[in-house]
């Protein structure tokens, strides 16, 4: 009994596995493309679309769009521009840039938001929860007025961030 189950758990991950790997959908050469990059590719023009809704010739679409992209990289990796001063000057800056983007994301996500802070503001600033002559109900301005609170902690977070960092800091501004 213990072999017979072992053997069909074994069945059930086996299969599990199979179904969740991309699969190929061309090759450049010798360089798949997988469902998996078309999926990327597609979030990327159409957030929340997938390359398995797609009809046939769309999907023939995004086949085509990632085997020219593949194409294009290679040309690209040949020339050798990554080498050039130029190209290093400009990475560096975007990964710097990259880098800021992704910590301020991680400082956003640190700050939330209370119902009790959004039902306050939300009482106070009745006056303008409106549509035309009608009064926004609470459940419908809820998310904004959440977001909106973010938002403005996030800004004030920033603010005594780079208070804080100004005064650790030597800053000379040149006129």
């Amino acid at each position: 009994m213990m072999k017979i189950s072992l053997a069909i758990a074994s069945l059930v991950i086996t299969s599990s596995l199979a179904l969740a790997a991309p699969t190929t959908l061309a090759t450049v050469n010798g360089k798949a493309i997988t469902s998996g990059n078309a999926n990327t590719f597609l979030s990327k023009a159409a957030p929340g679309m997938s390359y398995e809704k797609l009809d046939p010739k769309m999907k023939r679409q995004v086949i085509d769009q990632l085997v020219n992209q593949t194409l294009i990289k290679d040309q690209v990796l040949k020339s050798g521009i990554q080498n050039s001063a130029q190209f290093k000057a400009q990475y560096a800056a975007i990964k710097n840039d990259l880098a800021v983007d992704m910590w301020m994301k991680q400082q956003m996500k640190k700050i939330s938001v209370s119902d009790k802070e959004t039902k306050t503001f939300y009482d106070a600033n009745k006056d303008k929860m409106k549509q035309g002559e009608k009064v926004i109900p609470y459940e419908k301005a809820k998310a904004e007025i959440t977001q909106f609170l973010k938002l403005e902690k996030f800004k004030a977070h920033m603010d005594k961030t780079t208070d804080s960092l100004r005064s650790a800091a030597k800053v000379e501004i040149k006129l």
